[in-house]
């Protein structure tokens, strides 16, 4: 047995113990998936690190799922997630409490990105933190943050400066036994230094002692979660989101005027693709909330006061226990 590890190290809860039966205490053992391979699960467990081969009438699993085994180390079952990261029908990972959302406050700061992974979180039954990274190298902090609560004026956020290099105490604040704490971001956002301000890789206190890359020791007994999938399913989200922003900015090109708000001005060519179903309205305020650090309120008051000036222009914006 491996004394190093225990059931909380792992991330175990009371939600997870509801499930077990008499028989899972006296005969059975507990394990965590920490490595899906074509062929093969590893998992983690109190006694250490063990090989299950997959079978036809095992349901599929996945970085994150908790397991029932026998004494020979064979499959019995899987317990109820409390939360699933997935992308149609491929799993991604599961039984993750706490999402910390990184974004940087410079010119990448992309609030339909946050938007993207705050909807991947809320989907998946997780909590989200927003943490907004490099806040010494952006003038309005104060605006961005704004429109990130805007998304939910519930939603936790927390505010990074790039040349502090202590860890971050406000966000070990959420950090208990038993908790499982995922990472989302673009590249760039400050992902990397943000788990080093957490963790050393390194450590021997930060990895269990058997040999796999996915499940890492937090402060306070808590467990970071990380996976090739879940690192996928980021990138791939923030080229989607990249990808959207681009549409909307190349139909903004034909415009009649340069300095179009896409609000009700005469010739606005991403109005016209909206009416004619070949834009989707929720991309254009995205697009509005990712070009313009203004609100709704404000947009509607400069574009009253300049169409006093001119009728033919108008300007330009709108957890944890």
């Amino acid at each position: 047995m491996d004394a190093s590890i225990s059931m909380f190290d792992l991330g175990w809860q009371t939600y997870f113990q509801q499930q077990l039966s008499l028989d899972d205490l006296e005969t059975h053992n507990i394990a965590r998936v920490c490595q899906a391979e074509p062929s093969q699960y590893k998992l983690l467990s109190e006694h250490g690190l063990l090989t299950l081969t997959k079978q036809s009438y095992q349901p599929e699993m996945t970085i994150g799922d908790w397991v029932v085994v026998n004494k020979e180390n064979e499959f019995v079952r899987k317990l109820d997630r409390s939360a699933l990261f997935n992308q149609g029908e491929r799993l991604i990972a599961s039984n993750v409490d706490t999402v910390l959302i990184v974004s940087a406050l410079d010119d990448t700061f992309n609030l339909d990105l946050i938007k993207r992974y705050y909807d991947l979180v809320h989907d998946a039954e997780a909590d989200a933190i927003v943490v907004l990274t490099k806040a010494d190298l952006c003038d309005t902090v104060d605006e961005k943050r704004d429109l990130v609560q805007r998304l939910n004026p519930l939603l936790m956020i927390e505010t990074v400066n790039t040349k502090s290099d202590e860890p971050l105490e406000a966000l070990k604040g959420f950090f208990k036994q038993g908790r499982t704490v995922a990472i989302l971001g673009a590249p760039g956002a400050g992902k990397s230094r943000l788990v080093r301000s957490l963790i050393d890789v390194n450590d021997p206190q930060t990895q269990f002692s058997e040999p796999q890359e996915s499940l890492f020791r937090l402060p306070n007994g808590a467990v970071l979660l990380d996976s090739p999938a879940l690192r996928e399913l980021q990138a791939n989200e923030a080229m989607s989101a990249e990808s959207d922003f681009e549409l909307v900015a190349k139909i903004a090109e034909k415009c009649r005027f340069n300095d179009c708000t896409h609000m009700n001005e005469p010739g606005c060519a991403v109005l016209q693709a909206v009416e004619q179903g070949n834009l989707e309205e929720f991309r254009v305020k995205a697009y509005k909330r990712a070009t313009f650090s203004y609100t709704d309120d404000v947009t509607t008051k400069q574009k009253t006061q300049r169409h006093a000036h001119s009728d033919a222009r108008a300007r330009k914006h709108s957890l944890a226990d």
